[in-house]
């Protein structure tokens, strides 16, 4: 993707460079990162509470991964049209295969899970009941909730694929679906079930940046070249971030609401940062095993705090170093691993 944003330019220019969207890597492996990062820090106990809420920012890359995976699979659509069960498969192979590989090493691991319904637990990631049962959703890794949720997405991806072809109309297109989470984000507000993962992250929850992504997608497809002004980032992330935490400290179920800020501040920040080659470099190179870490993180922090357990500040800041560390070439050589053809038949390598 031509970047071309050289030292005095005031805009930043993104665009599709055949079949691949740099910013869209970058942003995908950024996102990731400050996840990790704060699964990190919310688990080193003798961290200062103010360096664990700022920390606590990285959560909102979620809705950036939402976004770059509607942009991804209906730029990827676009230029090859395939048919549900083609589409579902893929995913299959590509996405529920790894899961149940580390979820199943966790389910070997007593540290992993504490209760006395163990088995039922690895049943219900198995055949995904989980994403309806709130003991079950975190099971095994509180980052795991997001698997439900983009297993919900690829439900409707075709359909949604579909939708948008006869309707012929981006604005509508999106205004459907940024009513349908609106007026989800109103059920759950009333019926007071914001604070229950299932609700909460139930897929009409994030459904509108599924579908921003695909309205993105379709522009890039038509060979369009965003200009952002660099000025205006600034000004986007700071207004964003400070709604989201407002909105968050004045009411817990008001949480629900604070999709909209978080999505533009978080993704004007990252844009931001993106000026800085080596974080922009970083973020592009994680991309590539973005998900292997996503789905291996808890797993190593979880597995060597067990073991270790530092006691006092510094020893927990070395600790984190060490275990991140792990985590990204765990994450490494598992995305070498699910490379091995019996995972991946007829699917390429990521490029």
């Amino acid at each position: 993707m031509p970047q071309h944003e050289t030292g005095r330019k005031k805009h930043m220019e993104i665009a599709a460079n055949g079949s691949r969207i740099q910013a869209v890597d970058y942003l995908k492996g950024f996102s990731i990162f400050t996840i990790v990062l704060m699964h990190l820090v919310q688990s080193l106990p003798a961290m200062p509470q103010m360096v664990q809420k700022v920390f606590s920012l990285g959560g909102t890359g979620v809705h950036v991964f939402f976004l770059c995976s509607g942009i991804g699979l209906y730029f990827s659509y676009l230029k090859k049209k395939t048919t549900f069960p083609v589409f579902i498969n893929k995913r299959l192979l590509k996405v529920y295969i790894p899961y149940i590989i580390i979820v199943v090493i966790s389910f070997l691991l007593p540290w992993m899970y504490d209760r006395n319904d163990r088995f039922a637990a690895l049943l219900s990631h198995i055949f995904l009941f989980k994403m309806f049962v709130p003991q079950y959703e975190e099971s095994f890794g509180i980052q795991l909730w997001f698997i439900s949720t983009i297993i919900q997405m690829y439900l409707v991806f075709i359909p949604m694929c579909v939708m948008k072809e006869k309707l012929k109309n981006d604005k509508l297109f999106f205004g459907i679906f940024m009513a349908v989470s609106v007026l989800w984000w109103l059920f759950c507000y009333f019926m007071r079930i914001t604070n229950v993962r299932i609700w909460s992250s139930f897929c009409l929850q994030n459904i509108w940046e599924f579908a921003l992504g695909f309205v993105i997608a379709g522009q890039f497809h038509n060979g369009k070249v965003f200009r952002l002004k660099k000025s205006i980032l600034p000004f986007v992330a700071l207004t964003g971030i400070g709604l989201q935490a407002v909105m968050a400290v004045s009411s817990e179920a008001l949480k629900i609401f604070n999709d909209i800020p978080a999505l533009l501040g978080y993704t004007a920040l990252a844009l931001l940062l993106m000026n800085i080659p080596v974080i922009r470099s970083s973020g592009i190179r994680l991309s590539a095993i973005s998900y292997e870490l996503y789905l291996v993180h808890i797993l190593i922090f979880e597995t060597a705090m067990h073991f270790i357990n530092p006691q006092g500040l510094v020893p927990e800041i070395i600790f984190g170093i060490l275990a991140l560390s792990a985590a990204v070439i765990a994450a490494y050589w598992y995305s070498r691993f699910l490379r091995i053809p019996l995972f991946r038949p007829g699917i390429p390598d990521r490029k």
